[in-house]
Order: structure tokens, then sequence, then C-alpha cells
């Protein structure tokens, strides 16, 4: 798994662990690990909770030491080995018929090769919060620091709960029909009838049980990773070569929420769970399934502060020309689509070759006038979402480039983009540092 991935995952945990932990102690803690490793920048074999506490569920455990792996990669000086659970890899190695004598033994000391090992003790439980203390015990036995308490918020809602273990039941099940596994592409969960920002909440949870288990030891003692990508727009619509994930999710006639999960293979399904009752709304997710455009608008990062859209009329009237207003924050660099209702889009800002037009000046700007363009005149019946992100600099290059490429020219009309890859571009663009939003319908009578 791709260190990238693995920080959207920890991000996407919603952890409140990695700011919890208070930097002067955990700073103090590396200053008492680095003297007795006797270097300062220091490589850590983080092994977690002795596998036997019974103050933490194994998810919460995990989520935990997750948390701390990134809390302290943030120090600027730590670089991390590839671990795992001490307890249960002893087991395994004790239990565990390698072809070669001693290969176990090899791979495990390769696998906590740092300068120190790091457990977790003396762990405790208050409410929603889990606390604990760090000891790093050096390569060679001889010298261990122990660092004072530290307090990170834990999940402790049901739903979560209740959803992890279909996750981890669902998983097992793939590996079992698969144990030749070496890459899943995730797809998103998809609203039985509609649209739901429970679908990427639902995607996190599948992404850390599939995790849980690239990280397992059986695979790091069998060298056979497992690669864990976001499937690229369309592919999962496409029927390939590698397994891909396929979820649904909606609501009963009772007011209970649902899910169901697959892998495939090509024409073969795999590991199927089945319809299970969930409480999604224990994910901290809006768990409302709602029109395209309607899921655009109520899931926008907006701050009319920032960024704001005023149409001159709602609803326009056929005949009429459009006219939107748009203000905000001077300066800021805009990237404008249109979206329809079945979930396509056209960029409409910025046009390429013109991309310095594209910045909102003090004051305001009215779409098309303001920006160079021709009239639009609103010549049929419609109802579409005029949607913009503001940004204080430059979109990443990657994605700067996939915008102007499906972007208007002097010569060109816009590339009509298809959902799957409308859906993508608006993920990676919320992800962009201090992004707004900005959304209005565009209502023509």
């Amino acid at each position: 798994m791709s260190e990238l991935l693995r920080s959207v995952l920890v991000a996407g945990l919603l952890l409140a662990g990695a700011s919890s932990a208070r930097a002067d102690a955990l700073s103090s803690w590396l200053d008492k690990v680095a003297a007795c490793s006797g270097k300062r920048d220091l490589s850590l074999a983080v092994v977690g909770f002795d596998a036997g506490q019974q103050v933490l569920s194994r998810t919460q455990a995990d989520e935990v030491r997750l948390a701390i792996e990134s809390r302290l990669q943030s120090e600027g000086r730590i670089s991390l080995a590839a671990s795992g659970d001490v307890v249960r890899i002893k087991t395994l190695r004790d239990s565990l018929n390698l072809q070669k004598p001693g290969e176990a033994e090899a791979q495990i000391r390769k696998a906590f090769d740092g300068d120190a090992s790091v457990f977790f003790t003396e762990p405790a439980r208050l409410d929603d919060k889990a606390s604990f203390r760090l000891q790093a015990i050096a390569r060679n036995g001889d010298c261990k620091a122990t660092s004072e308490p530290i307090a990170i918020a834990i999940r402790i809602k049901p739903g979560v709960v209740d959803v992890d273990q279909v996750m981890s039941r669902a998983v097992e099940n793939l590996v079992r029909a698969a144990p030749d596994l070496r890459r899943v592409d995730i797809c998103p969960f998809a609203a039985a009838s509609g649209y739901s920002a429970c679908g990427a909440a639902l995607g996190e949870r599948l992404l850390l049980a599939l995790d849980t288990e690239s990280r397992s030891d059986d695979r790091v003692l069998r060298s056979r990773p497992l690669e864990i990508r976001k499937a690229a727009p369309g592919q999962c619509a496409a029927v390939g070569p590698e397994v891909t994930t396929r979820g649904r999710f909606g609501g009963d006639r009772d007011g209970q929420s649902w899910m169901e999960l697959e892998f495939r293979r090509s024409d073969t399904v795999l590991a199927p769970t089945g319809r299970n009752r969930i409480p999604v709304e224990g994910l901290g997710c809006d768990p409302a399934v709602r029109p395209f455009l309607d899921h655009v608008a109520a899931t926008a990062g907006s701050d009319r502060a920032r960024l704001a859209l005023l149409p001159a009329a709602s609803p326009f009237a056929r005949g009429r020309r459009l006219d939107i207003r748009i203000e905000g924050k001077a300066g800021t660099k805009l990237s404008c689509w249109v979206l329809s209702p079945d979930g396509a889009a056209s960029v409409v800002l910025p046009v390429r070759g013109e991309e310095g037009r594209s910045v909102l000046r003090a004051g305001g700007q009215s779409y098309p006038y303001d920006f160079g363009l021709n009239d639009i005149v609103l010549d049929a019946a419609f109802e579409n979402l005029f949607a913009c992100f503001g940004t204080e600099t430059e979109l990443p290059g990657a994605l700067r480039e996939r915008w102007l490429k499906a972007a208007p020219s002097a010569t060109e009309d816009a590339a009509t983009l298809q959902p799957d890859e409308v859906l993508d571009l608006m993920e990676k663009l919320r992800a962009v540092p201090g992004v707004v939003e900005a959304t209005a319908p565009i209502v023509v009578r």
C-alpha cells in the first residue's frame, strides 16, 4: 500500500488522536529514545498494544496505532520499520511451517529492524478516550524510554463496530475465495436510488479492512503483499482481470439502513455479503439519499464570505441571457463547471489559453460577460447546477491538466465529462488544501 494511500486512510479515520497526543510529551519522549539508541534520526518498529489486552477492540487498537504512527512521522525525524503485533507474530513463528528452516525468524527480525521497538503499555479507557504510555526498547535491549500518559479519542459508536464486522468478514471470505489475491481496486459505494455522503464513509471502512489484511502477519511472513487502489474512472463498469469491489447501500420501509458488498474478477462474483442491516448513521455521515444535483450542493464545502454564486433570476425565463454574479475574495482562482441531473458536466472556467481571466477581481464579476465570453441565450427549459471551486494557488499539476483538458478554448467547445469522471474529479478537487466551493441552481422555465 502506498504511503499516499496510507495517509489518506489515516485522515479518513476521523480520529482526534493525531492532534490529541501532546507535542511536547512526544518530543520529550523521542529525545529519550534518541539518547538510548545514540541516534537523533530514528527508525522505530511500532508494535502497539499487547494482543491480550481487553480495554480496546482490535479495530480501535489498530486505529490508535495508525494515529500514533502518523503523529510520530509528523515529527520529521522518524522512519517506521515494517512491524506487526509481536504476540501474533510469535504465535505464527511457532506454528507456521515454512519451507526453509529459519525463514520465519529471518522475516520477523527484518520486520522489527529498527533502532527501537515501541510498545503501548498501561492501557486504560475513559468514555471516548484511550490512555496509555509509549515504551521504547532499544535494539540491543539495554535501554528503554517510557513516555508520559497519552490520551487519544477512539470510536465508540456501535454503528462503526457493526459496519467493520461486515467489512472484515467480507475481506476474510475474499481471501479464502481468492488465495492468490494480490490487488483490489475499490469502487465507490452506490446509493440504491441516488447519492449520499455515506458512500464515501463506507468506502473508508472497507479500505481499513483491506489495509488490515495487507498488514496481516501471514502476508508479512509469506511475502504476499496486497496492493489496494481506488479504481480509475470507468474501471468499475468494465470487466477486467483485477478484483474490484461492488457496494450498495440504502434504506428500507422501516427506516433501517442496509449495505451489500461483493468482489468481482472478470465475470466471477467473489465473497458476496448479501444484504446486511447496519446503523449507517453511526459513521458520522448524512445518510440522506438525494438526486445528483442536490447531493453535490448539500456536500459542497461552502463559505459565502470566500466565494458565492448569485444567479440574476430563479428561475430564468426562456429566451433570457444567462447572468451569474460571482463574488468572494479577490485573487481567488476559479474552476467552474455546469452539472446536469444525469451526473454529466461541462467545464466553463477557465478557458484554455486565457486562464488569467479566471482570477476573481475585487467587487466580483458576472459570468459570462466579465470573462470575455459570448452571451449564452437560455432557449430551452432545463435544471442544471453551476458550481465553482476556488483556490488561492494553482491546482496541483496533474489535476490542473485534467481540468484544462476538458475546458473550452477559443476554437473548441468543452468536453462532456461522464458521471464517473465527474465524481472522481469532484473528490480530488475537494481534497485540495484550502479549496472553497459555491453552487447555484440554473433553472429555466
